[in-house]
């Protein structure tokens, strides 16, 4: 098995250049709230992808799902019209899409903290995080082909959990950050 590549809290203190990307990685609440806490008044969810698709390996086993099992995947861009904020991958198993999650698929334009924040049994696992240092690592966090400049870019993943049920968010989180 490939060892990963995603590391903790730990380590990512010690990584330079991090710094500046510090507040955003690890806040743990709504990411658009955040960013208009911040004075970004109008933030856009662009939908680049949404399909049934077989997850990745790593993320069938971090979500326990059999090799030969679709989820749902969302990726996304989060901007503004001045900047491009970041883009964001979700794995939602179908067993997950139940009940009011069943929400969950048809977010549209809408973000996925909007729902999720909502819930007041949400609970979030801590963060492992990566440095997006070339298109190898953009493409282990999310497949939507994209001109962006990753240069200086951090992601982040974890599981949300609610009513037994789990889904895995990675965010990567753009290098415009750092100026605000």
């Amino acid at each position: 098995m490939q060892k990963s590549l995603w590391q903790s809290i730990k380590t990512l203190q010690k990584i330079n250049g991090s710094e500046g990307m510090m507040k955003w990685l690890t806040h743990p609440d709504s990411f658009i709230t955040f960013l208009k806490s911040h004075g970004i008044a109008t933030v856009n969810v662009q939908v680049l992808s949404q399909a049934w698709a077989f997850p990745t390996v790593e993320e069938k086993r971090i979500l326990h799902i059999g090799n030969r099992r679709y989820a749902l995947i969302r990726e996304v861009l989060i901007s503004s019209p001045q900047h491009q904020w970041m883009v964001a991958r979700t794995v939602i198993p179908i067993e997950t899409l139940t009940g009011k999650e069943l929400q969950l698929a048809k977010l549209k334009s809408r973000s996925l903290g909007s729902v999720l924040f909502k819930d007041a049994h949400l609970q979030r696992s801590e963060f492992e995080f990566l440095p997006i240092k070339s298109a190898e690592e953009w493409h282990h966090v999310v497949s939507y082909p994209m001109k962006i400049d990753h240069k200086e870019s951090w992601a982040r993943r974890s599981l949300f959990y609610t009513n037994q049920k789990t889904l895995l968010l990675s965010e990567i989180f753009l290098s415009a950050l750092k100026a605000i």
